[in-house]
C-alpha cells in the first residue's frame, strides 16, 4: 500500500494569531509556550469532532496547525468563514513536513515519540504507517469519514489536553460543558487487535453476536480504535458484522464525564 504523508502543515500568521485559534479551538492555547505543541479539536455546534489538530506555537504571532490525513485545505476553508476582520493569514505550509524529532523535538503526549518540523526534502516525513503509534497512546485521529460523528469525551481527548471547560466560548463549547458537569457522556474508548487493518475503516460498525456496540474510529496496522456504547470485558470478540470476530477488545479507556 502506497504511504503518505501523515500530516498536512497549515501556517497561521499575524498579530490575532492567537487569539483567533484560541477562540475557534476546543483546548486552551493561551498557556502554549514557543516550540511546543498542544493537541486541540474543532467542533460543530454540537460538539461533535471535525478535526483533531496539533497546534504548534512557533512565536505568539506564528503557529503551524498539523492537520492529519491530507486534510489541511478542508481545515483553511473552514477557518476562513470565521477570520473577519482579524489580522491573520492562513495558508497551507507545502514547504514544511512533520517528521520524528529527537530527544530536542516536540513531546506529543504519545511515548517515546517527539514531533519535529523540517524543510521538504531534509528529512523524512511522518507517513501513515506512524499512525500505529498514535493509536497505541490512544489518541484518535480523525479522517472525513469520522469527521463530526463523536463528541470530545467519548473520544477521550481530555487525556491529551485537547479541549477544556473552563475557557470562554468557542464552537460546541456549551456541549462540551453539559457533557462534563452532567455526566451525560456514556460511550468510552477502546483499542481492538485487529488482524488484518485493510478489512477495517473508520465508521466499521462493530457487533457483539447480534447487538452493535460501537464503530471504528482510527485505524493503525494491527490495532485501531473504536467509541463503544457499553462496556466490554477486555479479550471479547467483536466483529464488523453480525456474529462476527475478526477483532478483539485489547484495552478501554474509562467514560470522562
Amino acid at each position: 500500500m502506497e504511504r503518505k504523508d501523515l500530516f498536512d502543515v497549515v501556517a497561521v500568521r499575524g498579530a490575532d494569531a492567537l487569539p483567533f485559534l484560541h477562540s475557534q479551538f476546543a483546548a486552551d492555547l493561551m498557556s502554549v509556550e514557543d516550540g511546543r505543541l498542544r493537541w486541540s479539536a474543532l467542533l460543530n455546534p454540537q460538539g461533535r469532532v471535525l478535526f483533531v489538530v496539533a497546534a504548534v506555537r512557533l512565536a505568539v504571532d506564528e503557529w503551524r496547525l498539523l492537520v492529519p490525513f491530507a486534510r489541511g485545505a478542508e481545515l483553511v476553508d473552514q477557518l476562513r468563514r470565521f477570520v473577519f476582520r482579524r489580522k491573520l493569514a492562513l495558508a497551507l505550509d507545502a514547504e514544511t513536513v512533520v517528521t520524528e524529532g529527537d530527544a530536542e523535538g516536540m513531546a506529543s503526549g504519545i511515548e517515546d515519540l517527539r514531533l519535529g518540523l523540517a524543510r521538504v526534502g531534509s528529512a523524512p516525513a511522518l507517513t501513515d504507517a506512524a499512525l500505529e503509534r498514535f493509536v497505541g497512546g490512544g489518541l484518535a485521529l480523525i479522517d472525513a469519514t469520522a469527521a463530526g460523528r463523536h463528541l470530545a469525551h467519548a473520544l477521550r481527548l481530555d487525556r491529551f489536553e485537547a479541549f477544556s471547560v473552563k475557557k470562554g466560548c468557542y464552537p460546541g463549547q456549551e456541549i462540551v460543558a453539559r457533557t462534563h458537569f452532567l455526566g451525560r457522556n456514556k460511550r468510552l474508548l477502546a483499542e481492538v487487535g485487529v488482524g488484518d487493518a485493510q478489512m477495517l475503516a473508520s465508521g466499521t460498525r462493530l457487533f457483539d453476536a447480534e447487538a452493535e456496540v460501537g464503530e471504528i474510529v482510527c485505524v493503525g496496522t494491527t490495532r485501531a480504535l473504536a467509541v463503544l456504547t457499553q462496556d466490554l470485558p477486555v479479550g471479547r470478540r467483536l466483529g464488523p458484522t453480525p456474529s462476527g470476530s475478526q477483532v478483539g477488545l485489547t484495552r478501554t479507556y474509562s467514560p470522562q464525564s
